[in-house]
């Protein structure tokens, strides 16, 4: 990775780690606190409250990534932000369940989650995608690991509703990040915007097997996570030491998926892992099932729980983005978003069902289900073959030239064969070439054009 994918990756990692704050610091908590709010509080309400954030960001997905593939990625993911900072205000006011139930569903109306991997995609070349993917998965993995770490001792110190002021403002801080920090890209298109209808991209069989892998990983997530804080609670453990729990085994988890993503991305073994990972999912199921009477029991597989979780969350839309028409990847990773937030929303409702009616087995049963239906589905997935794309740092000069000569040589260059899109970032002084899948890279005709003098590498 250049140091311009490096600096691009972590600003849109930070905007993420903040955002998904959202839904994730008050998982281990919510359950508990919504209980106690009022008479009127029950199982299906509480899994409402969960689940509701992951209706409106379904509802919203497509429309903000649709709208950021012609309007822009950096101004729907500001309106989108302020959207979440208003649901979070309204929780903070809140004075009922109801309340709480609808400043959830605002929060999740501002669904920039797609809009936030498209602008990612944009920003890198695909020899860096899966890695750079990788770097966002792992900081949704350390969101959550941190928020159920911090959570217990935060509502312990500020309260459940000051906990929403708090990601309000660190809301804001993201809008900063945005404006100040993060690239916005100039494209020079190969060719016209593909005249694919919505419907038959979004129902593609490709996309609907990595969007059902999505769906299935955030609902077994919102179900388990509303039977593991309660199962801890039941062998002695109270809310506030949660996190002893939790944190050692987040942290093991995340030194343990450094060596397995890179083995993959190396070794052409994207398949393998992906599969094993799934598969060690439904194992764990089987073992929250049958083996959560002891501390030691929990942590252990929660580890491989995490290893799993966060290995696939980062890999997911690595694919997606790799195998996305390059004018649609908002409208793509828009419908990949919505299926992962009817997942939590889905999963929040049948979890709060299943756990008004049927014994505490039956979480990990349905949740083994989910995703015993993914693995069969992806044995004979085709994953997205490795091509070279090319970044390269330009001397400022270059872009201080006339702009009919600018606009000439950027033209020539666009109408390589082997060039399927070009990105300029004349702020930035960076330029970045990707090509068709079904060509090889030429590296002399790029330099040719710009001029070797202008390449600084």
């Amino acid at each position: 990775m250049t140091s311009f994918e490096i600096r691009s990756t972590l600003g849109i990692a930070f905007i993420y780690i903040l955002r998904m704050l959202g839904l994730f610091i008050v998982l281990p908590i919510m359950a508990i606190y919504l209980g106690e709010l009022s008479p009127e509080s029950n199982p299906l309400l509480i899994g409402l409250a969960f689940g509701i954030y992951g209706l409106t960001q379904g509802l919203f997905q497509i429309p903000f990534g649709l709208m950021s593939d012609y309007y822009g990625r950096k101004k729907m993911i500001i309106f989108g932000l302020l959207i979440f900072i208003i649901g979070s205000i309204f929780i903070y006011y809140s004075e009922s369940l109801f309340m709480i139930i609808v400043g959830r569903a605002l929060q999740g109306a501002g669904a920039i989650s797609a809009v936030l991997l498209a602008l990612l995609a944009d920003l890198t070349t695909d020899s860096a995608r899966t890695k750079s993917m990788a770097i966002i998965g792992a900081s949704i993995g350390m969101t959550f690991g941190i928020s159920i770490v911090v959570s217990p001792l935060l509502n312990i110190y500020l309260g459940f509703q000051n906990i929403f002021l708090l990601i309000a403002l660190l809301s804001v801080l993201a809008i900063y990040v945005v404006i100040k920090y993060i690239p916005n890209p100039l494209k020079v298109k190969s060719s016209s915007i593909s005249k694919a209808s919505i419907l038959s991209v979004v129902t593609d069989r490709t996309f609907l097997k990595l969007d059902y892998g999505i769906f299935a990983l955030h609902a077994s997530q919102i179900i388990m996570f509303m039977m593991i804080p309660k199962i801890l609670n039941d062998i002695g453990y109270p809310v506030q030491y949660h996190w002893q729990v939790y944190l050692p085994v987040f942290v093991i988890s995340m030194i343990l998926i450094v060596p397995m993503i890179l083995i993959s991305m190396r070794k052409n073994m994207l398949k393998v892992f992906f599969i094993f990972n799934v598969a060690i999912l439904i194992l764990v199921q089987w073992l929250f099932a049958n083996y959560s009477d002891t501390k030691q029991h929990i942590m252990m597989v929660l580890l491989l729980y995490f290893i799993a979780f966060n290995f696939l969350e980062a890999s997911l839309p690595s694919m997606v983005s790799r195998l996305s028409p390059k004018n649609l990847k908002g409208l793509i990773l828009g419908a990949y978003n919505t299926s992962q937030s009817l997942g939590i929303f889905v999963g929040g409702l049948l979890g709060g069902y299943i756990v008004s009616i049927f014994s505490n087995e039956a979480i990990f049963i349905v949740s083994g289900i989910l995703l015993i239906v993914w693995l069969v589905l992806m044995l004979n997935f085709i994953f997205p073959p490795n091509k070279k794309d090319m970044v390269i740092k330009i001397k400022p000069e270059f872009f201080h030239q006339p702009q009919s000569i600018l606009n000439k040589k950027l033209q020539i260059l666009n109408k390589l064969n082997f060039v399927e899109e070009t990105l300029i970032f004349p702020s930035e002084s960076y330029i970045i070439i990707k090509t068709n899948k079904e060509k090889t890279l030429d590296e002399k005709k790029v330099l040719k054009v710009i001029g070797e003098k202008n390449a600084i590498s």
